[in-house]
């Protein structure tokens, strides 16, 4: 075959070459574990003959070697001239691994195969070793019958038709003419063909006319290994040769393609295949075309949210214009249309991720002659759909936690048996979908992960120091085992990280704008779950202004939205940091990152900032940002190879406007913020330590007063409900409320402290605040906010004097304000002494 028709087929061969593959991988598992059955042998076979024809017509002698001695070994095996052993199994998968490697270069290009020549010597001694004793009882006890009958050669008329939408019609007629070659003597062929036939001149039927000694039967079945062939019609030549005898002609069974004559074939079998065999309807199409067709949908999507913008402009311009209220219709239903189309494409890039996860079991199998342990592997969700760019990311990250997991996780079969355990390890992968997202959990029952034994690790290699590591959580001390050198392995094997992993995995995962978690018992097990988009292609974010620009930001990444005194941030080591419910996390301004020579602290008259807070795994992050706009769903455009890489940027999308909207690189900022978000050293540890005691308010206002109740206490704040007046009550008591079937007392706070009584308004608030098994509701001028104070915060010289005099507990000063909480026994003290 031509270079030009090696270029041309190739991408086909490769994608049939993958398919076989991984089915042989798995058949061949079968053949292992459960010994030889005539379907899995049958499938064995055919797989081998299919590739050995596949890749002769493609000239490549030594694959084709290789898959010639495979199915010789396989038909020995089939017809019990051997047994399964684990020296043939081995031999086996070295030999698809010479395969895969070969695919590999292919797929680079090289076109040049390896050598075989040490890997051909085996196969031939496994098929000769075991067969020996069949030739040898053959040459003691030979058949009369067969030394005394001649050889003779039949006329015989191969007939086939393939498929009509199949391609590589010149590759599928020369592996039949390959075949029939190696059955006898292909004497003509109608019409001919060479590698210039183009795939229309075969849309008919072709003729091929041998003489050979084989039987139709046989004839039949090797060429009905050969795939896409619609039409095989095997028949005896009429000519004034002697007839086979009867036993030997072929009786074809109900469903096969076979006719007695091939000059007047009549109906055609294929009509009965089409009743009881399933087609697959499917089309290969390049990736590259189908990367195309995404960009365009991603293109129509981006003037689709630009003509909405356009037609609310339009409308709000011309509201009564006829025309205006049709290009609503048409804005309309082209939504709709373009939605449609953007899923039915985003489907397209899905496959299941059976896909990957075939994959798994071949490597167990390997695993468990490695590390000399019994392991058993299952598979769950695997018919899960996934983005196929992320199965294929995500490939050498799973491989690495698989291997992990065999090697660390589990115990050898004396330390289970001794731990109490089956001998049999167990590792179990599960994919599945959950929101916008694809969850795959790994888990293990082996020993776990001792956080003791990574917390003197993280010490010994000075990750940390001693007084840090006895302030971390269990938790945080699991996850120094991503720390970039962190092993607990006491030596290097050939399955280990050695020492260099689990960093490059979290690492991987991340710039998949996915998260890595890892849950572990030590003695029971550990489970790994990975969180990863659908998608790489359309994402949800949230846009925001700084300065002129616009920024899109992942919202998968976004863990929280606040509001931040400018006044309450603070500088630790030259790093500002702000609090956040007890924790100390690392402050970054976006423009400061986007615009690295303005000064680190804005010139600013705000008093309050919009703050982001953005994480990935357990890592946190404060992002100063200037105004929030809206969430949407962006198109997700690369950045030139012009441009290149700009700092924190991971690519750009058209907005409504048409504007370009630049995409926060969120796992660059987490890899910036690394060393601040580790740890701040004692000092740290001592600040964290004030800010750790820390209440929550819910704060309200009396005239130019602050009062705070501690949110603990506070059930629910409603507007003012329908309240019944009490006949002779206090001032105080406004009445009696119902809330889900629940008759309240309801308290005029203003009048329970004394203060002027001012009428309801629509800011008027009640909060149900429960004292032990009772609750009563509190009715105020409104309620401010929510807000976090801390024991450091807390004046205790003015709580002390005041307290003595009133129903006040605590005072805090927060900023420039005194804010007073109330003691809730002396408050409801007083409240229940009012007799009703």
């Amino acid at each position: 075959m031509s270079d030009f028709q090696i270029e041309m087929y190739m991408g086909v061969f490769l994608d049939e070459l993958s398919e076989q593959l991984l089915l042989l991988d798995k058949r061949l598992l079968e053949l292992e574990e459960s010994g030889s059955n005539p379907e899995t042998m049958q499938t064995i076979f055919r797989i081998a003959h299919t590739l050995k024809g596949s890749s002769a017509a493609m000239g490549f002698d030594k694959l084709k070697a290789v898959m010639h001695n495979l199915e010789n070994i396989f038909d020995h095996l089939r017809n019990d001239r051997i047994q399964v052993s684990t020296e043939l199994m081995n031999v086996f998968f070295q030999s698809v691994d010479y395969i895969k490697h070969q695919r590999e270069l292919f797929m680079k290009g090289v076109y040049e195969e390896q050598s075989v020549d040490q890997l051909i010597v085996m196969l031939e001694r496994a098929s000769r070793a075991e067969t020996a004793w069949a030739g040898e009882l053959a040459d003691e006890q030979p058949s009369k019958d067969i030394l005394s009958t001649p050889v003779e050669q039949y006329l015989t008329s191969v007939r086939i038709r393939i498929e009509s939408d199949a391609v590589m019609k010149v590759v599928r007629a020369a592996l039949v003419l390959r075949e029939l070659q190696e059955l006898g003597t292909v004497l003509s062929m109608q019409p001919t063909f060479t590698d210039t036939t183009t795939d229309e001149e075969l849309d008919g039927p072709i003729l091929f006319i041998l003489t050979s000694n084989e039987e139709c039967r046989t004839i039949q079945e090797k060429i009905n290994q050969i795939s896409q062939l619609s039409e095989v019609v095997v028949a005896l030549m009429n000519n004034d040769q002697p007839a086979r005898p009867e036993k030997e002609q072929y009786q074809p069974p109900q469903a096969a393609i076979v006719h007695s004559t091939p000059a007047n074939p009549g109906k055609t079998a294929a009509s009965t295949v089409k009743e009881t065999a399933q087609v697959s309807h499917t089309v290969r199409v390049d990736v590259q075309r189908l990367e195309h067709l995404i960009n365009l949908v991603g293109e129509l999507l981006i003037d689709n949210t630009r003509l909405v913008d356009v037609k609310k402009r339009l409308q709000d311009k011309y509201k009564q214009d006829p025309d205006v209220n049709l290009l609503e219709d048409i804005t309309h239903h082209l939504g709709k249309i373009v939605s449609n189309m953007r899923d039915g494409m985003m489907k397209t890039r899905m496959i299941p991720i059976e896909q990957l996860f075939s994959r798994f079991p071949r490597l167990i199998r390997d695993l468990s002659q490695t590390a000399n342990k019994e392991i058993g592997l299952t598979i769950e969700g695997k018919e899960t759909e996934l983005d196929r760019t992320l199965i294929e990311e995500i490939s050498d990250p799973l491989i690495h936690i698989i291997r992990n997991a065999a090697d660390h996780g589990l115990e050898s079969p004396e330390g289970r048996e001794a731990a109490g355990k089956p001998r049999k390890g167990q590792i179990l992968m599960k994919a599945a979908h959950e929101e916008n997202s694809i969850v795959i959990t790994v888990k293990d029952d082996g020993r776990g992960i001792d956080p003791e034994r990574i917390r003197k690790k993280a010490v010994d290699k000075g990750f940390i120091n001693e007084e840090e590591s006895l302030h971390l959580t269990e938790k945080e001390v699991i996850s120094l085992i991503f720390h970039s050198g962190m092993s607990t392995a006491e030596q290097v094997t050939e399955l280990s990280g050695r020492g260099v992993g689990m960093d490059i995995v979290r690492s991987h995962i991340e710039k998949l704008n996915g998260l890595i978690d890892i849950d572990t018992v030590v003695g029971s097990g550990t489970t790994i779950t990975l969180k990863l988009p659908l998608t790489l292609a359309i994402i949800r974010s949230l846009l925001v202004r700084q300065d002129q620009r616009t920024i899109a930001i992942p919202l998968a990444n976004i863990i929280e939205i606040f509001r931040y005194d400018e006044q309450e941030i603070q500088t630790l080591h030259g790093q500002e940091i702000c609090h956040v419910r007890g924790e100390i996390l690392p402050l970054l301004r976006l423009n400061h990152l986007l615009s690295p020579g303005q000064s680190t602290k804005q010139e600013t008259t705000k008093t309050r900032q919009s703050i982001l807070m953005i994480g990935m795994a357990e890592k946190r992050v404060c992002l100063v940002v200037d105004q929030l706009i809206a969430n949407q769903e962006i198109v997700i455009k690369s950045l030139d190879e012009i441009v290149g890489h700009v700092p924190y940027i991971s690519g750009t999308t058209i907005l409504g406007d048409g504007l370009v909207a630049l995409i926060l690189d969120v796992n660059a900022i987490m890899q910036k913020s690394t060393s601040a978000h580790l740890r701040f050293g004692s000092r740290e540890r001592a600040i964290k330590g004030k800010h750790t005691m820390k209440k929550e308010l819910v704060t309200i206002r009396f005239d130019a007063e602050w009062y705070g109740f501690h949110l603990e206490h506070v059930q629910e704040i409603l507007a003012i409900p329908p309240i019944t007046k009490i006949a002779g009550a206090e001032p105080h008591v406004l009445g009696i409320m119902q809330i889900r079937d629940e008759l309240l007392f309801v308290y005029d706070l203003r009048a329970s402290m004394g203060l002027s009584i001012q009428p309801a308004s629509s800011y008027s608030r009640v909060l149900i605040v429960q004292d032990g098994e009772q609750s009563f509701g509190i009715a105020v001028d409104s309620v401010t906010e929510i807000l976090t104070v801390y024991e450091h915060e807390l004046d205790e010289d003015i709580a002390q004097q005041k307290a003595s005099l009133s129903m006040i507990r605590s005072i805090y000063k927060k900023d420039e304000r005194l804010i007073q909480v109330f003691d809730r026994e002396s408050l409801f003290s007083r409240l229940k002494t009012v007799s009703v």
